[in-house]
């Protein structure tokens, strides 16, 4: 299984509307480890782990979503973490 992780930079009306919240109602059944959390900017980052499909659909699943409220998503790879665990709300 290939792991992967990546960034997810979400912009435009994304606070204040239950990104977060719905992003985490999104990532049920999908192995996904890490969080989502407001920034001070008014951006919204989704640091998430998980096997390429589950991270794909869930990519894919907060885009429909969300399509009327994100204006831009910057994408960013990084290296895995191991021992990640849940995925959760960071405030």
């Amino acid at each position: 299984m290939n792991i992967e992780r990546k960034i997810f930079r979400y912009r435009g009306d994304v606070q204040g509307v239950g990104f977060r919240v719905n992003a985490i109602q999104q990532a049920r059944g999908l192995e996904i480890t890490g969080f989502v959390r407001n920034e001070p900017d008014g951006d919204v980052t989704m640091d998430v782990q998980g096997p390429t499909d589950s991270i794909k659909e869930l990519a894919k699943r907060v885009a429909d979503s969300m399509k009327y409220k994100i204006n831009e998503t910057l994408i960013d790879c990084r290296d895995p973490q191991p021992d990640r665990t849940g995925f959760t709300i960071r405030y």
